[in-house]
């Protein structure tokens, strides 16, 4: 009896941490659902990514047509924008985005973030049982597994976002979701965004 309450404890030890694992490791292969700015929708962490992405489809649609034109889209982007430029310079950097995050980001977020899956495969050992260092392991920890979807705006490579060329990577997401080429956005070809996640 005593045999068998010991396994018990010893499943439950394993299984209750990994009952949440689903999200956040999904959060660090993909990143949290976002706009077409990349602002991560964090309100509500157990949303799916078309409740997130419809929800902010419904706030920045505002004239209520259906559809983003690129006014509607560059409004919330300037937004956005104007929430991670803390100090008002006209440019976002990686620090004011950083810090952005870590205010926004529920803690489930921000933990799976910072602690990245471990590889698929076992470590590899040595003849006599020893484990080597795996460089699978150093590659997730050392290289994001997206691009982010803010930075990536940096077309100069100058470490600064300026607003030009974070309208400029909107209006380019924009463009690549506009499936019927008619220079608007419809909900559900954002919702088509989803699927890929």
């Amino acid at each position: 009896m005593l045999r068998r309450e010991r396994w018990v404890l010893i499943l439950l030890a394993v299984a209750l941490p990994l009952a949440g694992c689903g999200k956040p490791r999904a959060v660090y292969l993909a990143g949290p659902p976002s706009t077409l700015a990349g602002e991560p929708l964090v309100d509500d962490p157990d949303a799916s990514c078309a409740q997130a992405v419809g929800a902010w489809f419904a706030r920045a649609d505002t004239n209520k047509d259906g559809v983003l034109d690129l006014a509607e889209a560059r409004t919330d982007a300037q937004r956005f924008f104007k929430a991670v430029d803390a100090d008002g310079s006209a440019y976002i950097t990686p620090d004011e985005l950083t810090d952005y995050r870590a205010k926004v980001y529920p803690a489930q977020y921000r933990g799976a973030l910072s602690t990245p899956p471990p590889p698929s495969k076992p470590a590899p050992k040595t003849p006599g049982g020893s484990e080597l260092p795996d460089p699978e392991h150093r590659r997730f920890q050392m290289t994001p597994a997206t691009a982010d979807p803010v930075m990536a705006a940096d077309q100069n490579l100058d470490f600064r976002v300026t607003e030009d060329e974070f309208i400029a990577k909107m209006a380019e997401r924009g463009g690549r979701l506009d499936a019927d080429h008619d220079g608007k956005v419809s909900r559900d070809e954002v919702l088509a965004s989803c699927q890929s996640r």
